[in-house]
C-alpha cells in the first residue's frame, strides 16, 4: 500500500505526539495511585483516538460511506489531545506549586 506525503507527515506527527505523551513523569505518580491511573487512562485514550482517526482516514478513502465519520474521529482525537494537554499543564502546576 502506498502512502502519500501528507499521510506520512500525519503519521509522523501522531507518533511524535504519542511518544511525547508517554515520557516518564514518575515524580507526579510516585505518591498518588489515582493520579497515575488518570494519567495512564488519558494516555490510552490518546493512543486509541489516534488509531481510530488513522483507520477512519484510510477506510474513508476506500469506502465513501465512512468519509463523514472520519470528521468525527478527528474531532475526538483533537478533543482527547486537548484533554491530555490540559492534564499535562495541571501536572506542571502541581510540580511548580509543590516546591
Amino acid at each position: 500500500m502506498k502512502i502519500t506525503k501528507r499521510q506520512l507527515r500525519r503519521i509522523i506527527k501522531e507518533e511524535k505526539a504519542r511518544l511525547l505523551s508517554e515520557q516518564d513523569r514518575a515524580w507526579e505518580y510516585s505518591d498518588d495511585n489515582e493520579l497515575r491511573e488518570l494519567g495512564m487512562a488519558i494516555d490510552n485514550m490518546m493512543h486509541y483516538s489516534m488509531e481510530v482517526s488513522r483507520l477512519m482516514d484510510e477506510l474513508g478513502m476506500r469506502y465513501g460511506e465512512l468519509a463523514a465519520a472520519t470528521t468525527y474521529a478527528r474531532g475526538v482525537k483533537d478533543t482527547t489531545r486537548d484533554l491530555a494537554d490540559r492534564f499535562d499543564a495541571a501536572l506542571d502546576d502541581i510540580e511548580r506549586f509543590s516546591k
